[in-house]
């Protein structure tokens, strides 16, 4: 199934990519996020940024299904492998998340770029639940709360961003 998101930043790629690196946001990050263990991590190798995550979540809102699979939290592991800037700004990034304990993952790539005086992000990737004949199900069920996890990211970035200017 695929996902797809945009959203406009005040700021330009280069300050937007600031904040998304910084090992403290990346940590806020996964706190504000988890309802129980979490961690983030960020490792610079040359000119690739690694950002890593680990955040529970709550299954309250999933099909009784789903739960089956991932009990009463879900595990997220996300990585982003953000390459080197651009002459304008610009970077992109390689997306992965995966559902510990769970045949489901998210597979796509984060575009960053300039856009008159701030910058856009997109997002396009592809959510997969290997699961027999319920595989769709679940795709639909868990469409919405990374959908709604990534909103909450570009809040926290906007957020952050206020707090530097």
């Amino acid at each position: 199934m695929e996902i797809k998101t945009h959203a406009d930043y005040d700021a330009s790629p280069d300050e937007v990519f600031a904040v998304i690196s910084d090992p403290h946001f990346v940590a806020a990050k996964a706190e504000q996020m988890s309802v129980a263990d979490h961690a983030g991590t960020v490792e610079t190798r040359g000119d690739i940024t690694l950002i890593a995550s680990k955040r529970t979540l709550p299954t309250d809102d999933l099909p009784d299904i789903a739960k089956k699979f991932v009990g009463d939290v879900l595990t997220l592991l996300e990585e982003q492998e953000w390459g080197p800037s651009g002459a304008d700004g610009s970077r992109q990034a390689n997306l992965r998340l995966k559902i510990e304990g769970a045949p489901v993952s998210l597979r796509g790539t984060i575009a960053l770029a300039p856009k008159g005086a701030g910058s856009t992000q997109d997002l396009v990737a592809d959510l997969s639940a290997k699961v027999p004949l319920m595989g769709g199900t679940i795709e639909k069920a868990s469409a919405p709360a990374i959908v709604a996890g990534i909103g909450f990211e570009v809040d926290m970035v906007k957020e952050w961003l206020a707090k530097r200017a």
